[in-house]
């Protein structure tokens, strides 16, 4: 973590910058396609009965999606055998260079599990904009994860740079929905 915090040019103490809010988010009805190349509506993919943790990235970031990958990468080996129950989206924001060759290509050359997905243009900008993470353009897009409940129209949104151990205990703190 530290060697990627260092490349990206991100001090270790902006991991001590990490925003926490509780947030209602709308998903929005739109298509999408994962790196296996399957269109599902984004409710149906994020609403499967498990926890959701979420983010937003692109393949071909530099900056804070490696950091945030490696992230999410550290939480899903550190549940070990209880990395099946959750369900880890990561949303493209640049589907014009994202296909679904590509990302699953992302997805592969990094190990990674969960379900990479992408889309048009407008359906990209239409979820971004759901979870207020739409900011213009790729390259001013902020590092944030999203987690939340089962059945639950409360999102857990972190803002920053967080630590596998904090995402870790975040995860443990949702409350399944009443």
């Amino acid at each position: 973590m530290a060697l990627l915090l260092a490349l990206t040019g991100v001090s270790a103490c902006a991991q001590d910058a990490v925003r926490r809010s509780e947030q209602t988010y709308q998903v929005p009805g739109v298509k999408v396609l994962t790196a296996e190349g399957r269109a599902k509506p984004l409710r149906q993919l994020l609403d499967d009965g498990r926890p959701v943790v979420m983010t937003f990235m692109y393949s071909s970031c530099t900056t804070v999606c490696p950091v945030t990958s490696h992230v999410i990468d550290e939480f899903v080996r550190a549940l070990g055998s209880d990395a099946a129950r959750v369900n880890v989206v990561s949303v493209s924001i640049d589907p014009d260079h994202d296909t679904v060759t590509r990302l699953a290509e992302h997805a592969r050359s990094r190990g990674a599990q969960g379900t990479f997905i992408t889309g048009d243009p407008q359906s990209s900008e239409t979820v971004q904009r759901a979870f207020d993470a739409w900011r213009g353009d790729k390259m001013n897009h902020d590092a944030v994860i999203f987690l939340r409940a089962p059945a639950s129209s409360v999102w857990v949104r972190l803002d920053g740079l967080v630590s596998p151990r904090r995402l870790l205990d975040e995860y443990r703190r949702l409350k399944p929905a009443a």
